[in-house]
């Protein structure tokens, strides 16, 4: 079996990450067509979120092939430091809003009230993560003292 190369796996995933992003388009014009279908709040909000998901799954995808066709993606201990103290804050304010949310799922009633609070949980969560992920890579910038 002939041994792949980097270049030969980074055009595949620009394949794939366009075929993603192609798919990410026909959710934004489906959930656009339910939308303008219903006028229904909840489902129209449903809608709406999974189209704003779609779009931003759809700019990160294209973040990541402008990495691997034009620019690299770098980030610097001092563009890191710069912005530390903020980020900081913000993760506190996260790890509130997980607690709030997690005070609310307990007293919420309505099955429909339910999911939308689960939906923001979730979402909070997933921040939360994004900003553990972030600390990691301040660690491995700073494997002394981070």
């Amino acid at each position: 079996m002939a041994k792949v190369t980097v270049a030969e796996q980074m055009d595949k995933m620009v394949a794939v990450l366009r075929e993603w992003q192609g798919i990410e388009r026909k959710s934004v014009e489906q959930t656009s067509e339910i939308m303008e279908s219903t006028s229904n709040s909840y489902v129209r909000l449903i809608m709406e979120l999974i189209r704003h998901d779609s779009l931003m799954h759809h700019r990160v995808q294209q973040f990541l092939i402008d990495t691997l066709t034009r620019d690299a993606i770098s980030l610097t201990p001092e563009e890191l430091a710069v912005v530390w103290d903020k980020i900081e804050a913000h993760d506190q304010a996260e790890k509130r809003v997980i607690e709030l949310a997690q005070e609310l799922k307990q007293g919420t009633w309505s099955v429909l009230q339910k999911q939308l609070v689960d939906y923001l949980a979730t979402d909070e969560a997933k921040h939360d993560e994004l900003m553990e992920q972030l600390g990691k890579v301040k660690r491995g910038m700073y494997p002394y003292g981070a």
